[in-house]
């Protein structure tokens, strides 16, 4: 049986971040947005909130649910529930959670599944456009 991406949320579990090492203000700022957080599997964590178009948008530090608020190590990716994926990488955490709000379904307006990995917001909406 073929496994499910890290991004998908059938492999993932809840896991408690009160009983990890993670910034107060990580966690806060987080569980503000909505987010809550995830083993994705293979030693991946992830702050994931699931939308109501059949995705679901996941961040982390570097695949970690902690990491430093003000540098540029935090992934922002919106993963479709049957397929596709959009990953931002090189984001604050203030612009991942910003960018968790402008993350549309990974298709394309032709209706074409997006399974790509920007170095920029601003590329990935301008190809979900």
């Amino acid at each position: 049986m073929d496994e499910a991406p890290i991004g998908t949320a059938e492999r993932a579990h809840p896991v408690d971040a009160d009983a990890l090492d993670v910034r107060p203000e990580v966690r806060a700022a987080l569980a503000d947005a909505a987010f809550t957080p995830l083993d994705t599997g293979d030693g991946c964590l992830a702050w994931c909130r699931a939308s109501d178009d059949d995705t679901h948008v996941m961040i982390s530090a570097n695949n970690d649910l902690d990491g430093d608020p003000q540098a540029p190590d935090w992934i922002l990716g919106c993963y479709g529930d049957s397929g596709g994926f959009v990953e931002v990488s090189g984001l604050t955490l203030e612009a991942a959670i910003e960018g968790a709000a402008l993350l549309r379904a990974p298709l394309r307006a032709d209706g074409s599944l997006v399974e790509a990995i920007y170095p920029t917001l601003e590329q990935a909406l301008d190809d979900l456009a």
